[in-house]
Order: structure tokens, then sequence, then C-alpha cells
């Protein structure tokens, strides 16, 4: 018996189980969907609006040219159920899908069920079209089980009269593909993932690839074990020669391909599904990562893992292994963001009270510093006065000729100043400074009420320093402290939100604070 009649037989434990190439006895979609509940699709992504919603289509029919505020999509998707349109379906509409001229008037979107085609045909796309930007859609089948139908069950409605020209070579592709068209659009809920297709190449099981060598040329797809550059190379001929390959080689190694290899490549095609669920339901991402890996292990030789029934206890082994390290480096990593962000929370209250202290001493400052001393006393050769009542007079009367000294030279650069009599000579800086000690002569009010032009301003600035004003000062404190009071609220805010979002404990929470 040869290896692909051995995989027609469909095993107990997965009913109705595809073959590796083309369908069984079955090609209704319903009577499939509960053995097979992955689909699979090759497409170029599409930019998307920030703010989708995960209702919203991911993939649309040709029909709708991709425009969700087109008129016939907004009149059709609503108010027309998907199996009124299924029951309705006929052998036009598929040679419409299948027909390439006409292709873009259909309402369905190609799909597969088979992995292994959207790989080849992926590798196919990424060395012959121009756009390398091709991934591979993971679709939960049983999320759209209602619009879903194999391309071939829809061939088989047409009467031989009217069978197009090209009824049979349509009929081999949906078949040798496993073709699913799915009417109207594919919403994004029910995509798990989509997947470069390089990074599903560095993730194949070995009988995909060859072994590494100096021969083999060191570019994306120089270790693929099939002759991708060959157009003519069918994937029935593909598949033939990966199970080949997957025979020859030991039985250890098929073991270990069709364990750790298909859990590796269903991590790989689950990857952003596996790390959004793994926290808020562990159970049902396992159930598809195991689901998704028996499918691969079976896919070489579905009679070779019938043979050995501990591959399915294998897989659902190490794919709980691998959750569960998932999982907890998922926790420790919100735990160690969460004590960095406290960290750098404390931090900055710590910064904020340094800040606020220095600027309220600054306010402070004026008010505490002891009165000015007489300009007099910091010249050479001025005589100290020790007497408290003779130095605080003499300090008061200082500081009042300083302040007088001051608006009369305001008042001198404003308006000019009248012609000083021929014979009188002002006072020289020199004279000033040769006065005896300290007697109550420079505190006489009469010497401000004469102009002072012996006096520069810049001497007088230096002398009498002005004390800065103390309602500039609280202000900017004030300022300060409102800027840093909003900045830390926010942050202790967005951290309580960042730990509630992260914490298993979410609902708690949010049921705690309502």
């Amino acid at each position: 018996m040869s290896a692909g009649a051995q995989q027609e037989a469909p095993t107990s434990k997965q009913p109705n189980a595809l073959p590796q190439c083309g369908f069984g006895t079955e090609v209704a979609f319903a009577n499939l969907v509960n053995g097979n509940p992955f689909l699979f699709r090759v497409h170029t992504p599409k930019s998307q609006p920030q703010d989708r919603d995960s209702t919203d289509p991911l993939f649309l029919g040709g029909k709708y040219n991709d425009d969700l505020s087109s008129s016939t999509f907004c009149s059709e998707i609503p108010f027309a159920p998907p199996s009124t349109k299924l029951s309705e379906a006929t052998y036009a509409d598929v040679v419409r899908h299948m027909d390439w001229t006409t292709r873009s008037t259909s309402p369905y979107v190609s799909t597969s069920f088979s992995f292994a085609w959207a790989v080849w045909e992926g590798i196919r796309r990424y060395h012959f079209n121009v756009k390398h930007d091709v991934e591979i859609a993971v679709i939960d089948a049983r999320a759209v089980a209602d619009r879903a139908v194999t391309a071939a069950e829809l061939l088989m409605k047409g009467s031989p009269k009217d069978r197009h020209k090209d009824h049979w070579k349509w009929h081999r592709f949906a078949t040798e593909a496993q073709d699913v068209l799915v009417w109207g659009h594919i919403p994004g809920s029910a995509v798990l993932a989509s997947i470069p297709i390089l990074k599903v190449v560095s993730r194949l099981p070995s009988y995909f690839l060859e072994p590494d060598s100096p021969d083999v040329k060191c570019t994306p797809l120089g270790r693929l074990a099939w002759d991708y550059t060959n157009k003519k190379l069918s994937y029935r001929q593909f598949c033939q020669t990966m199970s080949d390959r997957f025979l020859r080689n030991p039985i250890d190694r098929r073991l270990r391909d069709t364990t750790a290899g298909s859990v590796r490549l269903a991590i790989c095609l689950l990857r952003p599904y596996i790390h959004k669920r793994v926290t808020e339901d562990f159970s049902m991402a396992s159930a598809n990562v195991c689901d998704l890996a028996y499918v691969i292990a079976c896919w070489p030789g579905q009679w070779w893992a019938r043979e050995h029934p501990e591959i399915r206890d294998l897989v659902k082994c190490i794919v709980h292994v691998v959750g569960e390290e998932m999982r907890e480096t998922k926790r420790i990593r919100t735990s160690t963001d969460a004590s960095r962000m406290q960290e750098i929370v404390g931090g900055l209250e710590q910064l904020a009270q340094a800040y606020e202290r220095k600027a309220r001493e600054r306010m402070m400052a004026p008010l505490l510093t002891p009165p000015c001393q007489s300009p007099s006393s910091s010249m050479p050769g001025s005589p100290t006065v020790k007497s408290d009542d003779w130095g605080t007079a003499s300090t008061t009367s200082t500081l009042s000729l300083s302040v007088m000294a001051s608006k009369s030279i305001q008042t001198d650069n404003d308006l000019p100043s009248p012609p000083s009599p021929a014979k009188e000579v002002p006072p020289s800086p020199s004279t000033v400074s040769a006065l005896p000690t300290p007697t109550p002569i420079i505190a006489k009010p009469e010497i401000p009420s004469s102009p002072i032009s012996g006096v520069s301003p810049s001497r007088v600035t230096k002398e009498t320093p002005v004390p800065a004003d103390p309602n500039e000062t609280s202000m900017f404190s004030e300022v300060l402290a409102r800027t840093a009071s909003c900045f830390m609220t926010g942050f202790f805010i967005g951290s309580f939100i960042t730990l509630c979002i992260f914490s298993t404990h979410r609902r708690e929470l949010a049921n705690h604070l309502t």
C-alpha cells in the first residue's frame, strides 16, 4: 500500500481528517470543520486604521473593492444572511471566482484547509512576485462556518452541458489546495494571527529543509528541500517529495519532527495569539496550539501518526510546558516592570520634594536675611562702630541715603540737569572716602536734596543690592508645584491602569473599585 493511500483513512480521534493532498470521500465544509478547525490564507497585508474594531472585516471579497463604506457592502452584509447566500450559490458564482478575469466581481474570499499548501504558495509568491511582504493568516474555521463552502462542493453543482472549458483545471486546483470560499468577508476577530513567510520558513520541520552544509546557499530560502524556482512543480509533486523525505528519516527524527517540530511551527503560526491569550485564557490557547500542532504532525504521514498514538500526548505535554513557561515569564516581566515604575515614581517624588524645598528656601531668603551694612564700612580705612545704638542709626541713615540717591539719579537721567554754579565744585569720591570717623553728618537729610553728580549709577547699584521680589518667587514656586503635581498624578494614574491591564486579578480590582 502506498503512502498516499494509507493517508486516506481518517483516524478515530480526528473525524473527517483531510489527507495530505486533496479531499477524501467528504467535500462538504460543514462536515469537515469539526476535524479541521483552521483555515489558512496567503496574502499581502494592507494598512489598517489604528482604531479598527476587531469585528471589522479584515479580508473582503473582490466584489466590494476593499471599501468598507461602499454601498454594495453596506447593503448586502447586514441584510443578507450568509446561509441564504450559500444556499443560493450557483455554478456561475464559483466560475466567476475561479476565472481570474472576473474574480474582481466575486463576493468570495479564498482560503485553504492545508497549512502546507499555504507554505508552498507563499514561497512561490515570494520568489516570483515583485512584492515580498507575503504573510500567512491563520483563521478560526468555526468562526466563519456560517458563510464558508468548499470550492469543490460548488463545482459539483455544474451540469456537464454547463461546465466551463476550464472546469477540470479548476477542479484539480480546488481539490489539491483544499480550497474553501468564504462569502462576503472575514472579520478580524476570526483571524488568530498573521505571520510573514520568512519567519515561517525558519520554523519548518526538518523534512522541509536541507541539512546545514557549506553547499547550502546563504539566502532566506536557501535551505528549502524542494525546487521552488521550478514553475512546473505542482503541489501534488511537492507533497510526494516531502513525504518521501519524512519516511527516509530515522525513527527518532520522525518522532522529533512530529512532536517538537510540529509544536515549534504551530507556536510560530499562532505567536501573537498565544502571547495575547496565555494569561487571559490559558486552556483555550493551549488547546488551539495542540490542535494545530497535531494537524502538522499528521500531514507527512497519517498512517505513521496513527501507529504512534503517543504523539498526541507528547504534543499536549510540550504545549503545556511551553505555555506555563511563557505565562511565568510574562508574569515576572510584568512584576519587574511594575517595580521599576514604582522606583521611577519614587525618584520623581523625591526630586519634586527637593525642588519644592529649594524654592521655598529661596522665597524665604529675603525675609530671613539681616539688614545690610553701610557701604562706608566696606571701604578701606573705614573704622568699625561698636556701639549698638550708633550702629543702628548709622545703618538706617545709610540705607535711606542710598535709596534717596538712587531716586535722585533716576530723576537726573529722565530730566536735563540744571547748570551748576561756576564756583561750586561737587565732592569727589576721594573726598567722600577720606572723611573722618563716622559722624551724624553722613546721615543729614539735606545731602540728597542737591544733585549728587559725583556718584555714578553703577557704584550705587553695586553698593545697594536690590532684593528679589517675593511675589515673583512665590508665583514661580506655585507654578512649579502645580506642574509637578499634575505630572505625578498623571504618572500614578497611568501606572495604576497599566498594572490593572497586566494583572491577572484585574476583574477583582474593577469590582472593588466600582
